[in-house]
């Protein structure tokens, strides 16, 4: 069962301008020379691609990271097999769509640089655990896999209260725990949405699924993860990190930021960008000063992030079957796949156990014992083939890891109340032109996802570039161009001595272009109607030649 294997197929169309593999589906319309410092709290994907950005226009960045290593969930388990093996964050998504839609930039970055690192998952077969059987499809298909399948094919056409999906299955179906196919709801849906379906929203998830913009086929890399991303993005700034810094404040009150950590030291700049892991921010790690707003603090409340673990499995030799790629199991284990299909050099023989929500939770309370009860499991159905044949093993709990303390983020109930009103357009929103927050439950199209990480940190960067610094305020750039937002409308000012043919364009916290305006050269002055539009963050560009001009607005 591969990520997205069921995505709908019809889209929204996203206008070329907004789909650049180097930016992350955001454009960047200012010129390098802009001047100011900012903070950058977490050192993963959002983070790293936000510093990239922001370095390359000139500012000044810092990157505080709580742990010794950077990457964050994306995180090699070196030494363990003969190949890359990856402890965190193992696939990339999005490419195979057949509706227009881009691939994701991420894919396209990598499959520029050497397409050879790309292996498409589930070319290969797979095996059912039926009641304690193990089938190997194909050829094997029943009708209850079928409704299982029509039902994850057909997730996003749901429209109805925002039930648990646990409840849906039940009232609609008649399909609860005591089902012999349960686990297959579990495994296909519960898991890969980094929970269990007893905690997902059926609304949520639907439009979820409908915002879900990048096509359905995964890839494995033949490569490290976190390396490659160095050499794609990150290399130029990972000199700016200083590690083992625990941020356990921040103070937005005065002229410039002040950030405090865990051994006394204090650090100031003009903005800071969090993008620390949902769970670190539900657990009040960090204090804000002032109070965050209302709206955050219930966007953080209210999107899930649960616990989540993989268990590294050695064997002396494959058991399960050479063609065979993932295996769909009847207890704790969930869902397993087989991480060297394909991979260069690959002889060891390796399954990884991929455990969400309850699941992991319960298997975290039993430390060293996890691997008694995935054991037993594989003993079970494999007719004891699995004890024998291990050789070394090791867990990765993402719940205990102290700057992390989850998998990620899921649909939970009341995340998305509509394509265009989501707790996670709340959590993404600045606060003050001084403090912003990235991060994969930032995305509203691509949560739970490298990619979508990625983008985040390209949306903040532009939100930080369209927030004037303090050395901007009396630049003749800040002067020439003025805008703010009052009910429903932006009232712009301009310096009358732009040319014909200039326009200012609105762009959403997507990347995507709403509106666009000609600049009147005969006035300097217009009046935008935008009521049409929902609330949330937005940028406004002045675009005059080979100038380059934002203001970031919030319609609330």
């Amino acid at each position: 069962m591969q990520r997205r294997k069921f995505i709908r197929q019809v889209s929204l169309a996203v206008p070329a301008l907004f789909t650049s593999r180097a930016l992350g589906a955001w454009p960047s319309f200012l010129s390098a020379g802009a001047t100011g410092q900012v903070l950058i709290i977490g050192a993963g994907s959002a983070g790293l691609y936000a510093a990239r950005q922001l370095a390359d226009q000139g500012i000044s960045v810092t990157i505080l990271e709580a742990s010794s290593q950077h990457g964050g969930r994306v995180s090699p388990l070196d030494g363990f097999a003969d190949f890359h093996v990856e402890a965190g964050a193992e696939f990339v998504h999005g490419k195979g769509n057949t509706t227009g839609d881009p691939p994701s930039f991420l894919w396209s970055s990598i499959n520029d640089y050497n397409s050879d690192l790309l292996q498409e998952y589930g070319a290969y077969k797979e095996i059912y655990d039926v009641s304690g059987v193990p089938k190997l499809s194909p050829p094997y298909w029943d009708m209850q896999l079928e409704q299982c399948w029509q039902f994850y094919l057909d997730m996003y056409t749901y429209s109805g209260p925002d039930v648990l999906m646990s409840d849906y299955l039940f009232d609609t179906y008649g399909i609860d725990e005591s089902h012999p196919y349960w686990h297959f709801y579990e495994a296909w849906i519960g898991a890969e949405f980094g929970t269990s379906i007893k905690r997902i929203g059926m609304n949520s998830i639907a439009i979820s699924e409908l915002l879900w913009k990048t096509g359905s086929k995964d890839f494995l890399l033949d490569t490290g993860y976190r390396d490659l991303l160095d050499t794609l993005f990150f290399g130029p700034v990972l000199s700016d990190i200083q590690y083992n810094k625990v941020v356990t404040g921040i103070d937005t009150g005065g002229d410039q930021v002040s950030v405090q950590c865990e051994d006394g030291s204090v650090f100031t700049a003009d903005k800071v960008i969090v993008t620390v892991p949902l769970t670190i921010l539900k657990q009040n790690s960090i204090t804000f000063e002032p109070p965050l707003p209302a709206l955050k603090t219930s966007a953080i409340e209210i999107i899930g992030m649960d616990a989540g673990m993989k268990i590294f499995l050695k064997f002396s030799e494959n058991f399960w079957g050479d063609d065979v790629q993932d295996i769909t199991i009847d207890g704790y284990s969930t869902f397993i796949w087989a991480p060297g299909m394909g991979k260069t050099g690959a002889t060891d023989h390796v399954l990884v156990c991929f455990v969400m929500g309850e699941r992991a939770e319960y298997l975290s309370s039993l430390d060293a014992g996890a691997i008694d009860v995935v054991m037993s499991e594989l003993d079970s159905l494999f007719d004891g083939a699995a004890s024998p044949l291990l050789l070394d093993h090791f867990i990765q709990d993402w719940a205990t890891e102290p700057f992390i303390g989850g998998a990620y983020s899921y649909p939970s109930p009341g995340t998305y109340m509509s394509e265009s009103e989501s707790a996670r357009i709340d959590l993404a929103a600045p606060v003050d032109c001084k403090l912003f927050f990235a991060g994969e439950a930032t995305s509203l199209q691509h949560p739970a996802t490298v990619h979508g990480a990625l983008e985040s940190g390209a949306r903040v960067a532009e939100e930080v570039l369209a927030c004037p610094f303090p050395t901007d305020l009396n630049s003749p750039q800040y002067q020439d161009f003025q805008a703010y937002y009052e009910n429903g409308l932006i009232y712009v000012e301009w310096l009358p001595f732009f040319t014909a043919g200039e326009e200012l364009m609105l762009v959403n916290a997507q990347g995507q272009m709403v509106g666009k305006w000609p600049i009147d050269n005969s006035r300097s002055s217009s009046e935008l109607d935008v009521r049409h539009l929902p609330r949330g963050v937005y940028i406004l560009y002045l675009i005059n030649g080979a100038k380059r001009n934002s203001r970031l607005l919030i319609f609330s």
